[in-house]
């Protein structure tokens, strides 16, 4: 078997190389991109490699003076090897001396007549004159075409070329040749099978465009559609893999989303920032995130308050982020209590306060939630959500949780779960801004700000 491996801009270029190079027989076994040159990324290629059985005759590109037949053609090196060495004609209805001999053709010619191809008795004959179709080699070799006619006449068979003249019995010799010519194919066919499958197994992805990748993640199909308004199409048709995709996502999501790209500290005021929500969705290691953030990147001085007095473990858990922080951390049990330790804390750069969770169907502690957060007029509320929560039911604890007025939302987890359309779908077309991507557990390195960016990157991941 012959391989050959060629490198081409496209995969036009390298099939013609394959076809010039091996013939149409040959059968592709790996195809790979990859970029070659040039500092900002090089130049993009297909390398494509191709295989070919070195006995099995190529099909010429060109056009030539002589048409072959229209059946396959054995390849010479097979049917070298069960050629037979008797005459078609048996000796004994033959009344001549010499034996039946295949005449030398002369493919040069154009539409010679029967009398330019004289029977040399002594001439040898080219392999190539031995052209029999495949599909005939089988009926050429089995006792059901023998003919049953007495032998003609000297003269008649003179005049006969090989092809006119039929074999006698075949002997056990022959049937044995047919034999192996079947075994032969066999093995053939189950060889061109294996490659196949070796060739579909690297045959490259599918292209995704952005909006299939946007259905992947279970983005309603209203706005999947919608996409295609507020967007070219050829950008909409973009491949999702294609390093343009995420700016022309994010085109669209600027269009039909808030972003708050994260918190930032206040110029005249301490920044007072509390953090609501469901029992569970990780408030308190946000909120730690979020104040190493201001920490240890900004070099800002604040303090950390917890409500949250209803987990054994919730205030033990603050404290160790605020001792690791440098951060001072007081417990209020009551609206009362939440204003003066915002009062001795006004000097600070940022305040974050941690709330308990709360049930949205549990109107009680819904009550008591709306009288802490309102300890302070200006006092931010950020409405935490996880991101593997289902659609219906954070459709639900938005609408119940807008009693206390979130000005951001933030969603975490989103490492926890493969489609993320949520988002989208919760906050196309309405008022709150994505502050917050949370997405691992790590303090402080698991959080990014929001940005269309940032999410139209999450969105086309695979």
């Amino acid at each position: 078997m012959q391989v050959k491996t060629v490198r081409a801009s496209s995969v036009k270029e390298a099939m013609e190389q394959i076809k010039d190079e091996l013939g149409s027989d040959a059968v592709l076994l790996h195809t790979k991109k990859y970029r070659e040159g040039g500092v900002l990324g090089g130049v993009e290629m297909i390398e494509v490699t191709a295989a070919v059985d070195e006995k099995q005759s190529r099909t010429p590109r060109a056009a030539s003076a002589y048409v072959p037949p229209a059946s396959p053609i054995l390849p010479t090196s097979v049917l070298n090897q069960y050629r037979m060495t008797e005459p078609l004609v048996s000796e004994k209805s033959v009344p001549t001396a010499e034996p039946i001999v295949p005449p030398v053709y002369d493919y040069g010619a154009a539409s010679p007549a029967a009398s330019t191809y004289p029977l040399q008795g002594t001439a040898a004959y080219p392999p190539e004159a031995y052209a029999i179709p495949a599909a005939s080699v089988a009926s050429a070799l089995t006792p059901a075409y023998a003919s049953t006619a007495p032998p003609p006449p000297a003269a008649d068979v003179q005049s006969k070329t090989p092809a006119e003249t039929a074999p006698e019995q075949p002997s056990a010799e022959e049937d044995g040749s047919a034999e192996r010519i079947r075994l032969l194919e066999d093995e053939l066919s189950q060889m061109k099978t294996m490659l196949a499958s070796m060739m579909a197994a690297n045959q490259p992805k599918e292209i995704v465009s952005i909006r299939d990748a946007l259905r992947r993640q279970d983005v309603r199909e209203e706005l999947c559609e919608e996409l295609s308004s507020k967007i070219p199409l050829a950008d909409v048709n973009l491949d999702s893999l294609d390093p343009r995709a995420v700016n022309v996502l994010a085109g669209y999501l600027a269009q039909v989303m808030q972003f708050s790209d994260g918190l930032h500290p206040g110029s005249r005021s301490s920044r007072v920032v509390a953090f609501i929500g469901t029992t569970g969705v990780g408030k308190t290691t946000t909120l730690a995130k979020v104040a190493a953030h201001f920490v240890l990147e900004q070099n800002l001085k604040g303090a950390l308050i917890t409500a949250d007095t209803y987990r054994i473990s919730a205030v033990e858990q603050l404290k160790k982020y605020a001792e690791i922080l440098g951060l001072p951390v007081e417990v209020v049990y009551s609206a009362a209590d939440l204003r003066k330790a915002i009062t001795r804390h006004r000097s600070k750069d940022f305040i974050l306060v941690d709330t308990a969770g709360r049930s949205q169907y549990n109107e009680y502690q819904m009550d008591e939630l709306k009288d802490l957060i309102a300890a302070h007029p200006r006092m931010e509320k950020h409405l935490v959500v996880s991101a593997t929560t289902k659609e219906q039911d954070a459709a639900e604890i938005m609408e119940r949780f807008s009693a206390c007025r979130p000005d951001r939302i933030i969603f975490t987890k989103t490492d926890e779960t493969r489609t993320i359309g949520m988002v989208l779908n919760l906050l196309a077309g309405g008022k709150i801004p994505l502050s917050f991507l949370s997405n691992g557990q790590s303090v402080p390195d698991d959080i990014i700000p929001a940005t269309a960016e940032r999410l139209a990157g999450l969105l086309l991941r695979e």
